[in-house]
């Protein structure tokens, strides 16, 4: 069935024209505040308060493709399709991010992901290797973010309106490629929160229409199972046509196990990307930590939205409604279908003008993150390190079309936003996991040991998930095999990092792992005392009781939300006290131990002091 002859109300279309205006003259007010430089540009100048940037990244993670993901793997297959989304749509990453990951991030004092590898690895020829192949990976990876929000919002739009998906995509990449390029990180998050607003409405009223629903229909057998047994019933058929699901189906127990450990590496090595840059705007480690505990607990609003839809899904194909057919065929369909049929005027206005903002909040977070590696990591690093500030920011604005149109191409050639996600989440990222993963933990693991390691794993996830086509439980043992081997042989056949850049960097960040020796080193050049690396190991084993308490935390919340919709009672119950005692441990064993704002301010100046990336002391 085709929706597009399903045209909207004036008043809905009002709705959402009145919300493009907005957001573009939010975009114009904040291009003053950016135009003073690069770190106003990419960082909002570590000015923005923490709840904003809280907002910012859980709007950016509330996009309209992985929304429309999450809703046909939970129609199809209930709780189960809430286990195959920790492969990335839900991820445990913010746990990991809210207890240590997040301030490590934050006291690198660095603008992006790939100039954190000076830092860590120095400036002579293996940290510039390092540095090089960061970039062009964290390129590849936003372009590919690009692509997936543009193929999903074309999806999505011409359900409702008469137009092309391409020409969808064109006219919301416009509207978010001029706020983005007028006002940089100020524009994005600030319009952030305005989407959240929009996208609060439409979770809510979703939510709270379906919660009377779900007396009115009877939830297939199977939707409010959670286990690990092999999906079965009309969901999963209906999804074993599509080939990127059926390695999921038919190996579903294994499958979930691959996505917790990849969720569990990327949680403990880091995201990258535009949810890095959160961190690293962040005005310190204190509010780094904050902003995603915000961010986490205004997910749930995503989770309740998600399961609202399901059931007004399974309402739909119960009454044989006139979207029954499409949604039966493809179950990617669910949300724009539901939409259509379900919502009053005025009202899906609000509900698609939230939808188009997750779906540019998702956009513009990746494209002015992609910008700040093309310009800072390469331009001015290797091509003209001499370039004004000027020259800085032209360069900026031109990385960031260029980034956009390359998006915008490849998205019509590729059709399904399912093949895209997982191209992400299980191949290119776990090609990056194991390099990013040994960087925090391992001190001998050099800069040549990290560029080759994510030069082998990208060879190798194009060659095994790719070229060879290979099913998902022998592909991603490959493909981070072969990262973790090519790895470790190239840091031992070339020299470590200096001693020097070493002591700085675990002085700095404090992170977890194999560092006693870097210690000790650190004490006999005067960087710390004794005493210090005692409060070191009591700050790190209080994170590991807290992190024990998060990710169940995280997940328990969630799913806590959408059992609540589903009036699953049995399973509320016990989410919601394993909430409240988790989040009880949390605040004693997390929260109180954050440093105070007068800790964090005089850390940032002892350090500024150094430079940015070490000064002289990077030399090797």
């Amino acid at each position: 069935m085709n929706l597009s002859s399903t045209s909207l109300a004036p008043v809905d279309s009002a709705i959402v024209l009145g919300f493009l205006i907005l957001v573009t003259i939010i975009g114009y007010i904040m291009s003053k505040a950016a135009s003073k430089g690069l770190e106003d540009y990419f960082l909002g100048g570590n000015k923005i308060p923490w709840w904003v940037l809280g907002i910012s990244t859980s709007t950016s993670n509330f996009d309209m493709s992985g929304t429309m993901i999450i809703v046909a793997a939970v129609f199809a297959l209930g709780y189960k399709g809430f286990l195959v989304e920790i492969r990335g749509g839900v991820g445990l990453s913010l746990a990991f991010l809210m207890i240590f990951l997040s301030k490590w991030l934050r006291r690198s004092r660095v603008m992006t992901s790939a100039e954190w590898m000076k830092l860590r690895f120095g400036t002579d020829k293996p940290g510039r290797a390092a540095h090089l192949l960061a970039s062009i990976a964290n390129i590849v990876l936003s372009l590919g973010m690009i692509i997936y929000f543009c193929t999903g919002a074309g999806k999505f739009l011409t359900q409702f309106l008469p137009l092309s998906a391409l020409t969808c995509t064109t006219i919301m990449v416009l509207i978010g490629l001029f706020y983005t390029l007028m006002s940089g990180l100020y524009g994005v998050v600030f319009t952030d929160v305005v989407q959240m607003i929009l996208l609060s409405f439409a979770a809510i009223y979703i939510s709270v229409l379906a919660f009377g629903m779900v007396g009115e229909v009877t939830l297939p057998e199977g939707l409010l199972t959670l286990d690990l047994e092999a999906p079965t019933g009309a969901g999963a058929q209906a999804l074993a046509g599509i080939p990127s699901w059926e390695p999921i189906l038919n190996m579903f127990g294994i499958v979930i196990l691959i996505y917790l450990v990849r969720t569990t590496l990327e949680g403990c090595g880091g995201v990258g990307g535009y949810t890095d840059q959160r961190f690293f705007a962040a005005r310190s480690e204190r509010e780094a930590g904050l902003l995603t505990l915000e961010a986490m607990i205004l997910s749930l609003l995503r989770w309740t939205m998600v399961a609202g839809l399901v059931v007004m899904g399974i309402h739909l194909v119960s009454n044989g409604g006139s979207g029954a057919d499409s949604i039966i065929n493809d179950a990617e369909s669910v949300l724009p279908v539901v939409l259509s049929e379900f919502l009053p005027a005025g009202v899906k206005g609000m509900v698609l003008a939230g939808l188009i903002a997750a779906a540019m909040s998702t956009f513009d977070s990746t494209l002015n993150a992609g910008a700040s590696y093309i310009v800072k990591d390469i331009y001015e690093t290797y091509i003209r390190p001499d370039a004004s500030a000027r020259d800085l920011m032209r360069v900026s604005r031109w990385a960031t079309v260029g980034l956009c149109v390359a998006g915008v191409l490849l998205s019509a050639v590729i059709p399904n936003i399912n093949d895209i996600w997982g191209l992400i989440t299980t191949a290119l990222g776990p090609a990056l996991f194991i390099p990013l993963f040994l960087r925090w933990y391992w001190p001998r693991f050099n800069g040549y040991g990290f560029a080759i390691g994510t030069g082998g794993g990208i060879v190798a996830a194009l060659l095994f998930d790719v070229v060879l086509d290979l099913p998902l439980y022998m592909s991603f043992p490959s493909i981070v095999g072969t990262g973790f081997l090519v790895s470790v042989v190239a840091t031992f056949a070339t020299r470590p990092v200096p001693d020097a850049v070493l002591t700085r960097f675990y002085t700095q960040v404090n992170p977890w792992g194999f560092w006693r020796n870097v210690a000790r080193k650190a004490v006999d050049r005067g960087l710390m005392t004794w005493e210090d690396t005692a409060d070191q190991l009591w700050e790190k084993i209080n994170d590991a009781i807290a992190l024990c308490l998060a990710v169940p935390f995280q997940l328990c919340l969630l799913l806590m939300g959408m059992s609540f919709i589903f009036h699953d009672w049995t399973k509320f119950s016990f989410f919601l006290i394993v909430v409240a005692f988790n989040g009880l441990g949390l605040y004693f064993f997390w929260y109180r131990s954050l440093k105070s704002e007068e800790q964090c301010k005089q850390e940032d100046k002892y350090y500024a002091g150094l430079g940015r990336s070490g000064g002289d002391e990077q030399a090797g």
